[in-house]
């Protein structure tokens, strides 16, 4: 039998099924037919059937001479074989049968041909000598045991194959019983995989998919709370070291008051660090703002030039009052489309302005030109920083703002720090 190509869990069931019945079949047939021949050898061998025959000859024999039965006389010969108990009972001249007990209505002697009957013996009828065919059903009893048995142990042995068949379906759903404990327990480095096409594979990679996904959530969660970590860390830095030197200067004023000393210098120094601190507190609440917003909505989509070069004038503007040199001879603009949220923008330049003004060289040049790619448009900022920098590394937390922002205009930055050069840039993507 060819096997289906199929391989889903009913057409497999029913392949088997299928393949166990023919088994059964088959293995009945060769038991049932096996016993029974072995069991009719044993009955010849031993002449059980022919001494019962003929004891059951001779008393019919006697039962014939003294009722001077006739081969006729159908009534009182199923009488006697009533009597007798006989199973089967055929009279016969030659080849032709003249009574068989197993019609109910007379025969017209010699309608019915026999082929069959082997072991007959001759009685003396008062109208004539026949052949007689006797049988009393004795084996039957035997023969309905032996199918019996054969037919249940076709059925054990077709409840163990399919049972053994089925072990490689137990052991699968076993495994994943295993898995699923494992990965609740949280180990989900180890793969799920069953080979095969069936409902356990697919709900196999279903379940591996499933722990992917949690592997996942797990590695974001970590790195999350890394991200945290470190930027607890750093914020602690970012202001504890403003907060530190406004105590120091708060120290020497109250100390200068006392002496009756003018403290407007430590005053005014005292000021700038609480506006640090000012600073570092609204960025930190800008970065928790825009981290919680998941769906950040966009304007309509606009021309480029539209979009940006408001907000670009006004940086440039700034620049050049707090006498910085602007060069803008790479600002050209293509007809291309781009969606910002204009919130989002403000502040990102906002907080460009802020990073040039504290950190950028004003005797060299801020460089500002406008950069095309097949689906990204880029605003690109360089300029040189203050040497001996001022700046002390601590989270980044206004770049990671700006990252966030981007993000959720579905943008991204690029940004390059050297010793001497900061440069950022960022890409908006071309809408059609």
């Amino acid at each position: 039998m060819k096997k289906m190509t199929n391989e889903n869990l009913t057409s497999k069931m029913l392949y088997r099924m299928i393949k166990e019945l023919i088994i059964g079949v088959v293995t009945f047939l060769i038991l049932s037919g096996g016993a029974t021949s072995m069991f009719q050898e044993y009955l010849l061998s031993s002449g059980y059937f022919s001494k019962t025959e003929q004891e059951k000859v001779e008393k019919f024999q006697e039962y014939v001479d003294e009722n001077k039965i006739k081969i006729t006389d159908t009534k009182k010969i199923r009488n006697w074989i009533k009597h007798e108990n006989i199973h089967e009972f055929v009279i016969l001249k030659g080849t032709k049968i003249y009574f068989d007990n197993r019609y109910e209505e007379d025969i017209f002697p010699g309608s019915i041909k026999n082929n069959t009957f082997n072991y007959v013996y001759p009685i003396n009828f008062a109208d004539g000598q026949a052949n007689l065919y006797v049988y009393d059903g004795f084996a039957d009893k035997y023969y309905d045991i032996i199918s019996g048995v054969s037919i249940f142990i076709s059925i054990i042995i077709c409840i163990l194959i399919f049972g053994s068949e089925l072990q490689s379906e137990i052991k699968n759903i076993q495994y994943l019983q295993k898995r699923v404990k494992k990965i609740g327990d949280g180990e989900l480095e180890e793969s799920v995989s069953i080979k095969g096409q069936d409902e356990i594979c697919q709900l196999a990679s279903g379940i591996d998919s499933m722990r992917n996904q949690l592997l996942e959530q797990k590695r974001t969660q970590e790195k999350m709370k890394e991200a945290q970590d470190a930027l607890v860390l750093g914020m602690a830095h970012d202001m504890r070291t403003p907060l530190t030197g406004l105590f120091s200067y708060l120290e020497i004023i109250k100390k200068m008051e006392k002496e009756g000393k003018p403290a407007g210098e430590y005053a005014s120094k005292a000021f700038d660090k609480a506006e640090q601190l000012r600073s570092v507190s609204d960025q930190l609440f800008e970065y928790f703002l825009v981290s919680n917003e998941t769906n950040a909505e966009l304007e309509e989509a606009e021309i480029a030039k539209s979009a940006f070069e408001d907000y670009l004038s006004e940086f440039c503007a700034f620049l050049e009052c707090n006498k910085f040199k602007i060069d803008i001879e790479d600002v050209y603009w293509h007809p291309v489309k781009v969606r910002i949220n204009t919130n989002y923008f403000g502040r990102i330049m906002n907080n460009l302005m802020s990073n040039m003004e504290k950190y950028g060289a004003k005797e060299k040049p801020v460089y500002l030109k406008i950069n095309y790619a097949p689906d990204y448009i880029g605003l690109d900022f360089q300029n040189e920083v203050i040497k001996p920098n001022p700046y002390v590394k601590g989270t980044g937390i206004g770049l990671k703002n700006i990252e966030l922002m981007m993000k959720q205009m579905h943008g991204y930055t690029e940004v390059t720090i050297t010793e001497d050069t900061y440069r950022i840039v960022l890409n908006f993507p071309v809408t059609n």
